[in-house]
């Protein structure tokens, strides 16, 4: 960034700081508490170059030799733009809002949790220090003091989120968020920070993804202060009552739902055919589990930038066939196009006998385990290989496996089966009571992601569930009839010890 573009940046600061004071008026305020830690420059200088440098940099820019290899960037202290705020639109964070992310970490983001390994007095040195960076200085002129009183929400009713879902059509959140939450939005590509840097808009169904917190509260804050910084806006002109707000953060809190994670994806016996169509009700019926992703970071090319944290999976078997569904969201839709690559997923199973202490390893494969790797692309469709390692792979046959896969409203849907028989050595057996390893990769074109840079998952294991055998009914029968002649002979009983 030029020395005119950062005064025109800090110029803009300013002003919204200015413009932010008219919206003070429309909320309610409290007092900012007093920080409970004196500062201790020397102290605060040596946690940052310690734990903070890597990423934030030496001055503060955000320019680590770790920032490059992060998304989204690391925070660039210099012009004192922080998102996660109770203040208003434009000001600067309280130092309890400091200490607070510093102690919890943005999800979603490289930033962890501090509280996990420096101590509380550690933390609010860290908050006084960060502030030497503020080449605006408005730390010493602007010091906030009055933050928003969010208070309790609302009861939150089918009506109200109903009011929320008009305001979120209304004022074309839609635009960037997408029709579903998606982050997919016809203005969603187009997004850029105050420092010219690609930002995506956030996704509505990740609520461990969201910034801020995923509690009504916080989402009621965000749409209230803004996000400094991003193309994410105070609402409080648009949108000036507060209850409208709570609305739309009720909305915005019924599109997300919490990770639901396992070690065991479980398919269950179904009678009949196993739908092909990814959106049948057939699969949204299935169970399903979330398997967290993280970039590839052990063979060479690694990339520590994935484009996706996570896959979601169902699974359903008849008496031929076993199918698993894969679905994520994703924002774009890519299939070759524009110089990028194709999205893709991957699934991987050991290709021969394993036992619980030799499986192949995680990462494609080893020279003495193969894996079978099926991979689905949105522009090729389906790709059968077996996997020695990161660096030699043996195209095969699809044999009995097939693929039905598409992209809607912001997500990719792939159901991939296969019969339950194996059809030779290379292929694992799947049969009722058999835990079979099994692993993930996705592969984001937008991110540029083909090969070795993806995301992936550790090994876990599809279990197809025994169905239920005839004791299972017999019992309940056998016990229940018991506790009938029972009741019958004691009842007999008492009557002749009546009678005597």
């Amino acid at each position: 960034m030029t020395s005119i573009e950062r005064f025109l940046l800090a110029w803009f600061v300013l002003l919204g700081i200015s413009v932010s004071v008219a919206a003070e008026t429309k909320v309610t305020t409290e007092p900012v508490k007093p920080t409970p830690v004196a500062a201790d420059e020397k102290k605060g200088r040596a946690l940052y170059e310690r734990y903070c440098t890597q990423c934030h940099g030496d001055e503060g820019k955000g320019d680590g030799p770790a920032a490059d290899l992060v998304y989204p960037r690391p925070r660039d202290f210099t012009l004192a733009l922080y998102k996660v705020r109770s203040t208003f639109s434009g000001q600067l964070p309280t130092d309890h809002d400091l200490f607070k992310v510093i102690s919890e970490g943005l999800p979603g983001t490289s930033m962890p949790a501090w509280s996990k390994f420096l101590t509380e007095s550690d933390r609010w040195q860290l908050v006084h220090y960060l502030k030497v960076f503020d080449t605006l200085e408005l730390f010493k002129t602007e010091a906030p003091k009055q933050r928003l009183a969010t208070g309790s929400p609302p009861q939150i009713t089918s009506e109200f989120i109903a009011r929320g879902t008009d305001l979120y059509q209304s004022k074309k959140c839609w635009e960037c968020h997408g029709r579903n939450g998606r982050g997919d939005g016809s203005k969603a590509d187009t997004q850029k920070d105050d420092w010219g840097f690609p930002i995506r808009p956030v996704n509505f169904t990740k609520s461990w993804r969201f910034r801020g917190g995923d509690r009504i509260e916080d989402i009621y804050r965000t749409f209230t202060t803004g996000f400094n910084g991003t193309p994410m806006p105070s609402f409080v002109d648009a949108i000036p009552a507060a209850e409208d707000r709570w609305a739309l953060a009720a909305f915005v809190k019924s599109l997300s739902r919490p990770q639901k994670t396992g070690q065991v994806l479980r398919a269950r016996r179904t009678v009949g055919e196993i739908a092909a169509d990814p959106w049948a009700a057939q699969w949204e019926q299935a169970e399903y589990l979330d398997f967290p992703l993280a970039g590839q970071i052990i063979v060479t090319p690694r990339w520590f930038k994935p484009g996706h944290d996570v896959i979601t999976a169902r699974a359903l078997y008849n008496e031929r066939e076993v199918a698993i569904l894969l679905e994520w969201d994703d924002g774009t839709h890519n299939r070759g196009e524009r110089g990028k690559p194709s999205d893709e997923v991957s699934i991987q199973f050991p290709a021969e006998r394993f036992t619980a202490d030799e499986k192949p390893f995680f990462v494609l494969g080893d020279a003495r385990r193969a894996v079978d790797y099926w991979s689905w692309s949105a522009a090729q469709g389906l790709r059968r290989q077996l996997a020695h390692g990161a660096a030699k792979f043996e195209p095969l046959e699809n044999g009995t496996v097939s693929a039905d896969g598409g992209y809607r409203d912001g997500q990719y849907r792939v159901v991939l089966r296969r019969a339950l028989a194996a059809a030779g050595d290379r292929e694992p057996e799947f049969a009722p009571g058999r835990f079979v390893p099994v692993a993930f990769h996705l592969r984001d074109g937008e991110q540029g992601e083909e090969g070795l840079k993806m995301a992936l998952s550790a090994w876990y294991h599809l279990l197809l569930e025994p169905p239920p055998s005839a004791s299972v009914w017999l019992w309940p029968l056998t016990v229940g009839f018991a506790a009938l002649g029972g009741e019958l002979w004691l009842l007999r009983r008492r009557r002749r010890v009546a009678l005597s």
